[in-house]
């Protein structure tokens, strides 16, 4: 990719006008300068990013800057035109991922590669090398830009009309970031997480600050607000709650397992998009698309994301750690209490890894990759020589290529083995009481044969019982049957049980109701 600004400087706004010329005979073909372009169009170009066009924060002379640029009619008209360069759908905006602090090229495209695998709205991915002013700067990751549209985030349009009824309701693409960028209708979060005091910030991408109405606005604040004042205010233990009809599980689901796997350092609190399309659409609140990995896989010397052990969602909640004015919403540590979202992470987990989430298959993309990317990573190093010198925020420091993906690729096998104990264990590290205000009891407790579950039903319905151990290993299931609602008493014998500490968890729907700490005793 070429790009000319005929002596013009790049700034972080206004747009310049900039000249692209844009090689790509097709997949596994190499291109040269020589080659006849595929596309030729003007673009108004300029740096986006925040703490990536520092200099200060990294190393002077020796850091490329992030780009964002949208393709014009011409050099004079600033008038968005729709291409499919590079294999992409047609579209106007785009982003050059400049990879400054990631020596592999590989965090962000694999995090889309995995984001797209786990059905998550993603931004693809091809890479580039960029020429500048007739001057090389290596390699660049071309990404869509998160945007609402037909090849992008293909959500209802909504117009200044569209005010009320089911037009009304969707579609929204909403993201909690830094301010930086053009300017956005937006509100803070009623609620802090963890030990911290700051309050999420959300940031309305589309409608855009100059399209939305008033009626739009509210509309999409007050749902967001009761979804959260459910959330932060319902039992998660109840059959039914307010927050899980105004959510889309599997997104959340996907979304947290792609964050937990990465580890990454800014996931959920910064660069962190959902959306919501109408109500006759489906119309809930959905997360993705995923977007800015580059702090991810082992690739941060803070909130120890340089460690595969720990859950980071934990970590960014502040319930460990010290305040951060970017905090991550709350909703993830109550959701981790509700056994609805615990029960489907388990599900997804176990599916993922049967199929694409193997480190064999995660490898295989991984150094396929970085064969392809061999010569063009000479040229990228020979122009900015930083093996073995850190950038911020790196903890790892390789001297060549094969050092850092190696160290990259055990760290994913640790994640990866982290993980499987960790989320095996969830139904048993997750009880820390029953957060309810109905009665209810195991006794006797210590027993040594016969126990008594006692408890209400608020709804007539079909119970299952199972019991878990300390490592959330089911080792007994029992139908209970269809039961009347109102007091229950259930007997259960657990005399053909192992002495020791045990889970009981009773379940309507797949949904676990109750959940009753027992200890099996010698006699």
């Amino acid at each position: 990719m070429q790009i000319n600004t005929k002596g013009a400087t790049i700034v972080d706004e206004p747009k310049i006008p900039a000249k692209f010329t844009l090689f790509d005979r097709g997949k596994g073909q190499l291109n040269q300068l020589t080659d006849k372009p595929t596309f030729v169009f003007w673009a108004g170009i300029e740096y986006r990013g925040s703490s990536s066009q520092g200099d200060w924060y990294f190393l002077p002379g020796l850091v490329k800057k992030p780009y964002g640029f949208e393709i014009w009619a011409d050099s004079l008209s600033m008038t968005a035109v729709k291409l499919p360069i590079a294999q992409f759908g047609a579209e106007s905006d785009w982003v050059l991922n400049a990879s400054y602090n990631d020596r592999t090229f590989l965090r962000d495209v694999l995090a889309q590669q995995l984001a797209s695998q786990f059905g998550l709205q993603h931004s693809k991915t091809r890479y580039v090398e960029v020429i500048l002013n007739d001057a090389y700067q290596g390699i660049y990751v071309l990404m869509e830009k998160i945007k609402q549209g037909g090849n992008r985030l293909d959500i209802a349009d909504l117009t200044p009309t569209d005010n009320a009824g089911d037009t009304v309701t969707g579609g929204y693409l909403v993201k909690i970031d830094k301010t930086s960028g053009a300017v956005s209708r937006n509100w803070n979060s009623a609620y802090v997480s963890g030990k911290g005091t700051e309050k999420s910030f959300f940031q309305i991408e589309y409608p855009k600050s100059e399209n939305i109405t008033t009626q739009q606005f509210t509309y999409i604040k007050n749902y967001v607000n009761t979804f959260e004042k459910s959330l932060q205010e319902e039992q998660p233990l109840k059959a039914t709650t307010t927050y899980r009809s105004m959510m889309d599980m599997p997104s959340f689901v996907n979304y947290f397992l792609l964050n937990e796997l990465s580890r990454n350092v800014d996931g959920y609190r910064l660069s962190t998009y959902f959306h919501k399309d109408k109500d006759s659409k489906g119309g809930k609140l959905t997360m993705g698309p995923a977007w800015d990995y580059n702090l991810s896989f082992g690739n941060a010397d803070y909130y120890d994301g340089y460690l595969p052990q720990g859950w980071v969602y934990n970590k960014l909640e502040l319930t460990e750690g010290t305040p951060d004015y970017f905090q991550t919403p709350f909703w993830w540590g109550k959701l981790m209490k509700d056994s609805v979202f615990v029960n489907s992470v388990k599900r997804r987990w176990s599916s993922l890894r049967k199929t694409t989430l193997t480190p064999q298959a995660i490898f295989k993309f991984m150094d396929s990759t970085t064969v392809a990317l061999k010569d063009p990573m000479q040229r990228n190093f020979g122009r900015f020589p930083l093996y073995g010198k850190k950038v911020w925020p790196n903890y790892y420091v390789g001297n060549n290529a094969n050092e850092e993906l190696f160290w990259m690729e055990n760290w994913i096998s640790a994640r990866i083995t982290w993980l499987d104990a960790a989320i095996a264990r969830l139904d048993a590290t997750l009880i820390l009481g029953n957060e309810s205000e109905v009665s209810i009891r195991a006794f006797p407790n210590p027993a040594s044969q016969l126990i008594q579950l006692e408890f209400p039903l608020q709804q007539n319905g079909n119970l299952n019982l199972e019991i878990f151990d300390l490592l959330g290993r089911s080792v007994l299931k029992k139908a209970l049957g269809s039961q009347v609602k109102g007091p229950q008493l259930i007997p259960m014998d657990i005399s053909a049980l192992a002495p020791s500490r045990y889970v009981i968890a009773i379940l309507q729907d797949d949904a676990i109701l109750y959940r009753f700490p027992i200890v099996k005793s010698l006699d």
